[in-house]
């Protein structure tokens, strides 16, 4: 039987962020709970990261790494171009389910943090751009995969794509089912024919 890893105290920090900040809210969990939840001392916390804006900032970095690398995963593991195309709207319906209907953390924490110029927007905006580009290399693929697909506008795609998940996401968490996320796909599916 192999041994697990133990986590340094600073991943300990950032899983208990993970999930408080995801579940409650950023601005209802206070470093108090983050403290007690992640099992350090409070001079260890603050030798890890020096506000909670701080560790909000590293939180949503580890989240885009662990998101971006899933959906690239993902995407790349599909062979057909169409397939691809429409996968990455598919598995927003499994998130959903998957995270009760909790949303994005990213759309989460924008909803949060206001100021478009604070640490924390500026790691959702990155987020969202990565998105963008994975979009963009995979309406390419489709693009490039057959003649039937050469009208497309690549840019004006990615900007569609992206703002119709965003919108079903929204209305997935408002409505606390997948029905939106359901009829996106399908206005999604029909921005390629």
């Amino acid at each position: 039987m192999q041994k697990k890893a133990k986590l340094s105290s600073k991943d300990r920090i950032i899983q208990a962020a993970n999930d408080l900040f995801y579940r409650q809210g950023y601005h209802q969990t206070g470093i108090n709970q983050i403290i007690k939840e992640s099992g350090v001392a409070k001079a260890t916390f603050y030798s890890n990261f020096k506000s909670k804006e701080e560790l909000g900032v590293e939180y949503l970095r580890e989240r885009d790494r662990v998101d971006t690398n899933a959906t690239k995963n993902m995407v790349n593991g599909i062979s057909d171009p169409f397939e691809r195309y429409m996968s990455i709207i598919n598995g927003v319906i499994e998130y959903m389910k998957t995270t009760d209907f909790r949303g994005c953390a990213f759309g989460n924490m924008a909803v949060e943090i206001t100021d478009p110029n604070h640490p924390i927007r500026k790691e959702i905006k990155l987020h969202d751009d990565r998105f963008r580009s994975i979009l963009r290399d995979v309406i390419q693929d489709l693009k490039d995969s057959d003649t039937k697909y050469q009208h497309l506008d690549i840019d004006n795609l990615v900007d569609n794509y992206h703002l119709i998940a965003e919108g079903a996401i929204v209305a997935s968490k408002n409505y606390n089912d997948v029905w939106p996320i359901e009829k996106a796909a399908r206005l999604i599916q029909n921005l390629v024919k």
